[in-house]
């Protein structure tokens, strides 16, 4: 009777070490679809973070997981403690306006400018683009409140009569993700008090 009781008691112990063993090895193949699900996202827009760091500005969320090399503190919604996150590559345009001594640069502060950014131009009527500023063509900078700046010089006489005039409309493209801000209108302020609405300068860098 001892015998045949000491017989189950060690089958219960190795059923129940086989069952470990299985969620173990589950967890370790989670883990490992994740760091693949990550290495096949190898493209710098995609980034993995833990949820006690939050999520860095210009990403959002592509997946939340769990994930043993993060603590669990400072939870995602549904407790996961890990995510995949992804860049978004949408430049933003927080304000734009007329700014040099003559007032025929353009300087247009926002977030999420790439290195490579550039500005297309248009007028407030037509849909060609009558000017591109890229490179060397315009400057982008950061200012003391952490945003960027891109100033450009008008350089053809079209471009400033119309900014002079009608104003103009510009937009800012980021040519990696192929993705771009909302276009603004920005013009010259020829006059005082002509009643329209002009932001005010903001010591831009002009080329």
């Amino acid at each position: 009777m001892k015998n045949y009781l000491r017989i189950i008691t060690v089958l219960f112990l190795l059923i129940g070490i086989q069952s470990c063993e299985k969620e173990d090895n589950s967890f370790i193949e989670e883990q490992e679809l994740i760091e693949n699900e990550i290495s096949d996202k190898s493209n710098p827009e995609y980034l993995f973070i833990c949820s006690v760091d939050g999520i860095p500005n210009g990403y959002f969320v592509e997946e939340y997981i769990y994930n043993n090399n993060c603590p669990f503190t400072n939870l995602f919604p549904g407790g996961y403690n890990g995510a995949i996150v992804r860049r978004n590559g949408t430049p933003n345009i927080i304000s734009a306006g007329a700014g040099c001594n003559d007032n025929y640069c353009i300087w247009i502060k926002g977030s999420n400018f790439d290195n490579n950014s550039y500005v297309d131009i248009r007028t407030t009527t037509g849909s060609t683009i009558i000017g591109t500023y890229r490179g060397s063509n315009r400057t982008l900078t950061t200012n003391a409140q952490g945003q960027q700046v891109i100033t450009l010089r008008l350089s053809s006489a079209y471009e400033r009569s119309q900014f002079a005039s009608n104003g103009l409309r510009i937009w800012v493209v980021n040519p990696d993700p192929g993705k771009w801000a909302d276009g603004r209108t920005v013009r010259r302020p020829y006059t005082s008090g002509d009643g329209n609405q002009i932001d005010p300068p903001c010591n831009p860098n002009c080329p």
